[in-house]
């Protein structure tokens, strides 16, 4: 009888093993058919032309589902662009603000609600409304009152050599390498009182805190304040408490962190490089990865959105997306700490939680649909006003993984 029972048991075991590959070997079939598909309408939108190089990812909460790559690093172009390729990522660094801001919380060494003059060694005030002081949440939220003026926010761009080939664009307003000053002096440049470009008109006349508008100047105030804060170097924080927690081997904020050899040139157009710069205020937009690291992050983001993360603590990654509204903008866009809450990018119809950026010969996404459950993450390496046909391309890209995240949330729901 038991010889009989057994027989049994280990019949049941093979047959569901059997049904198991098969159902697995059906679903990786499947894949690779919208796989191919979302390859050949990537290659379709690439063959406009207008972007040199750029490479796409999707991810969920468990890591990569698809990656690839298309195009150019230079301007041979003869190297391609793969999910490897490292180039800056304009303003989603300042996500990167907002889990280090959130950290350094955690670790006691700051409260959002704090005005941000306890921490920095010289006073920043709006004159406009002296009595009002600036809080670290201010900075967090784009509340802040301190305006992104052309004429000061252009100086944090500074050109890495002074000599440049022809095929090299260099922008007027690109500051020579002499000029590169720490962040801290750009900051007590541009916003104190007694600072060599201070104007007034960098505060708006409005109450720190009661209105939105969006400034990059604030934001890297605001890891300048964890840094003070933490007394530890900012670049190493994220280091310590981000890329390296993720594994994230092929990033950093500068050449010397990453393999050279596998980074981008930016480009205008086919017969024209962009010139080398850096910036003063780098964490709101000096950020340097791949697709592939960058996806670490973005799965991360998704675990965190649902109570699972391993950066921040479950209270911590409720606060980075709780939501907001500002009361001075007629839209139904909300935000949260350094985040976006969506229902378009390029004008395409699409719920969606994250950032994009773009600075010259950057243009980047990195979003996730909590509803389907993915994410999606663009880098180009091309200017984007190269080319009339520029925009369109991204929205063809944009709407091709769209199709894709369809496609595979159709598969989940029929499994």
């Amino acid at each position: 009888m038991k010889n009989i029972i057994a027989i049994i048991i280990i019949s049941t075991i093979l047959f569901s093993c059997t049904e198991t590959n098969e159902t697995k070997k059906t679903l990786e079939k499947d894949n690779t058919v919208i796989n191919d598909s979302l390859n050949k309408n990537l290659k379709s939108a690439f063959d406009k032309g207008a972007i040199i190089g750029f490479s796409v990812s999707v991810v969920d909460d468990e890591g990569l589902i698809y990656e690839n790559g298309f195009g150019y690093t230079d301007i041979e172009l003869t190297k391609k662009y793969t999910p490897n390729t490292t180039q800056n990522i304009a303003s989603i660094s300042k996500t990167f603000i907002g889990v280090s801001l959130l950290k350094a919380q955690e670790l006691g060494k700051l409260d959002l609600n704090e005005p941000i003059n306890k921490y920095l060694p010289f006073k920043i005030i709006n004159p406009n409304y002296p009595d009002k002081p600036i809080l670290i949440k201010h900075l967090a939220y784009h509340t802040s009152s301190i305006i992104d003026i052309d004429k000061i926010y252009s100086k944090s761009y500074v050109l890495k050599k002074s000599e440049h080939d022809e095929n090299e664009d260099v922008y007027e307003w690109f500051s020579m390498p002499e000029k590169k000053i720490s962040l801290i002096e750009f900051l007590e440049n541009s916003l104190t009182k007694n600072g060599k470009w201070y104007t007034e008109e960098i505060f708006a006349n409005t109450e720190p805190g009661k209105v939105r508008e969006y400034s990059n100047i604030a934001s890297a105030l605001c890891a300048q304040i964890i840094e003070l804060a933490t007394q530890q170097d900012y670049q190493s924080f994220t280091k310590e408490y981000i890329l390296k927690p993720l594994k994230m081997t092929s990033s950093g904020w500068s050449s010397k962190d990453i393999d050279s050899t596998k980074r981008s040139r930016l480009f205008v157009n086919k017969e024209k490089l962009i010139a080398e710069y850096s910036l003063i205020t780098y964490p709101d937009g000096g950020f340097i990865t791949s697709n592939r690291d960058l996806g670490l992050f973005l799965t991360e983001l998704m675990k965190g959105y649902k109570g699972k993360g391993t950066l921040l603590n479950k209270d911590s990654y409720a606060k980075l997306f709780e939501r907001q509204r500002s009361p001075n903008k007629e839209t139904e866009d909300e935000y949260g700490i350094f985040i976006y809450f969506s229902k378009e990018f390029v004008k395409v119809k699409d719920n969606i939680i994250g950032h994009n950026g773009s600075d010259p010969g950057v243009m980047t996404a990195m979003y996730f649909n909590p509803k389907s459950e993915t994410g999606k993450i663009l880098l180009i390496n091309t200017d984007s006003n190269s080319d009339d046909n520029f925009w369109p391309e991204v929205v063809s890209i944009w709407n091709s993984l769209i199709k894709y995240e369809t496609e595979l949330s159709s598969e989940k729901n029929n499994q």
